[in-house]
């Protein structure tokens, strides 16, 4: 029974010592990796908000408003080629309680572990812009980070892609925080003030007077992240923005003003979601080596010295045998 069990403490330890071996280089390897067809939907809002409304019926100014903000993420797994994936990004934009505001979608290659962008299937963008709401463009390219961090983030540096730019802009950590128990790095961007497109012939109304106006669209924001560091995914976002048409002579016309982020049940989602996943894929990747090989050793060791070692030494008493007096000779 003895040998029996030190076989299989040995046969235990082998397997342990394995998985420490292999942690890093196959099992975090395998686990570190986006998935191709990812659905994932997130929700921003913003009180006491500004907005350029445009729509059929002309442009006007919103002031005072709650806006929403929807992404919907969608892994298209037909569209992905080697090491990246291809995730459609959609964004509507509306007031509470009022009318759409604006709309994009943009198609989006990346490699499934570092997050950058490759543009290797197809990257495209559609949006429309204050005076043609309906305008499209195709065929677009991406640099950067997009939808998230690397698997393994770092408290350093990265570059971001911002939309409304069209290019990357540097996104600096910060510091840890800790939301609802999960331990995040914050990082921050900010951009701007700076020119990113012309208006020509807006309505005078806009800017209080009666003839058509041409004018530059100022784009300024600062934009925090908090990222879940082992999976490298945003838990949280929130942009304080001050998109705005700035005219000679005039007073500037909010496009977008004010601070939005993720709403409570995103937030609450993305910490049951990516918490409990973070915590796994740090194990694997770090004490899992360690611990899996130490606990495999020891285990080994000690069923060998159960299976082998020497049999109990049973000491036996030494026999004394009796010595016969001889009786003394005497006369009968």
């Amino acid at each position: 029974m003895r040998r029996v069990v030190g076989y299989l403490c040995m046969f235990l330890g082998a397997l342990v010592l394995m998985v420490g071996v292999l942690a890093k280089p196959v099992l975090y390897t395998s686990l570190a990796k986006v998935p191709l067809d990812q659905q994932l939907t997130l929700i921003s809002t913003g009180d006491h908000m500004s907005a350029l409304q445009a729509s059929a019926e002309g442009v006007k100014v919103l002031t005072d408003v709650t806006l929403q903000n929807t992404r919907v993420v969608v892994g298209i797994p037909a569209k992905a080629k080697g090491k990246s994936a291809f995730w459609q990004y959609i964004v509507a934009s509306k007031q509470v309680g009022g009318k759409d505001l604006d709309y994009s979608q943009e198609g989006v290659s990346f490699d499934r572990v570092t997050g950058q962008a490759t543009n290797c299937c197809g990257d495209y963008k559609s949006v429309g812009t204050l005076t043609d709401p309906t305008a499209i463009k195709t065929d677009f390219r991406h640099e950067g980070l997009f939808f998230k961090f690397p698997f393994n983030t770092q408290k350093t540096t990265y570059q971001w892609w911002d939309g409304d730019l069209g290019r990357t802009e540097p996104m600096k950590y910060l510091r840890t925080q800790q939301i609802q128990g999960v331990p995040t790095y914050v990082f921050q961007q900010k951009t701007g003030p700076e020119t990113y497109a012309k208006e020509t012939a807006l309505p005078g109304s806009l800017f209080n007077t009666d003839k058509p106006v041409d004018a530059d669209a100022v784009y300024e924001n600062i934009r925090t992240l908090y990222v879940e560091p082992n999976t490298g995914v945003v838990i949280n976002g929130v942009e304080e923005q001050n998109k705005r048409l700035e005219a000679p002579g005039l007073a500037a016309v909010p496009i977008t003003k004010g601070t939005i982020g993720y709403n409570a049940a995103t937030i609450k989602k993305n910490v049951t979601d990516w918490g409990s996943k973070g915590k796994m894929l740090g194990f694997v990747n770090g004490p899992l080596t360690p611990v899996g090989i130490m606990l495999g050793l020891i285990m080994i060791g000690a069923g060998a010295f159960l299976a082998f070692g020497g049999s109990k030494v049973k000491s036996s008493a030494t026999t004394r045998q009796p010595v016969a007096a001889s009786a003394p000779s005497g006369p009968e």
